[in-house]
């Protein structure tokens, strides 16, 4: 998985995703165990509800799925955290609290939120990255 990330397979992972491709991940059993290395952080169990409920995401760059200050509803809902949640966007409820999350480059975008895809242009981006990953793989 690392190897195919680092290669440029184009990646949305959330949640439970995003926990995978972290360094490592603490069980309900209390074992750490390790996990897929693409990203920086190390999961661990917090045993009640981290950032739940509804938020906008915006991009602070470019990157597949979105451009710069370009916004999207999301929610977050786990009992796990890690520490590197990444700072690719700034999330904010209704009730003015914020923070930095997120990862994302020109083929990939990891964070606990999950994306609200309907209606917006992030399906086509995501399938337009998957044809040109495919294409460039084709001439190789």
């Amino acid at each position: 998985v690392q190897k195919a990330v680092a290669g440029g397979l184009p990646t949305v992972a959330e949640c439970g995703g995003f926990l995978y491709l972290g360094r490592s991940l603490e069980g309900a059993d209390g074992i750490v165990y390790p996990m897929a290395g693409v990203l920086p952080g190390q999961g661990f169990r917090v045993g009640r509800l981290v950032r739940f409920g509804y938020a906008k995401l915006t991009a602070r760059t470019d990157s597949m799925l979105f451009a710069a200050g370009e916004s999207l509803p999301a929610h977050e809902f786990h009992h796990w955290d890690t520490t590197a949640n990444g700072e690719a966007f700034a999330a904010a409820k209704a009730d003015g609290r914020q923070w930095a999350c997120g990862f994302a480059n020109e083929h990939f975008y990891a964070g606990f939120r999950h994306l609200y895809w309907a209606g917006t242009p992030v399906g086509e981006r995501f399938v337009g990255a998957a044809e040109s990953y495919q294409n460039k793989r084709g001439s190789l």
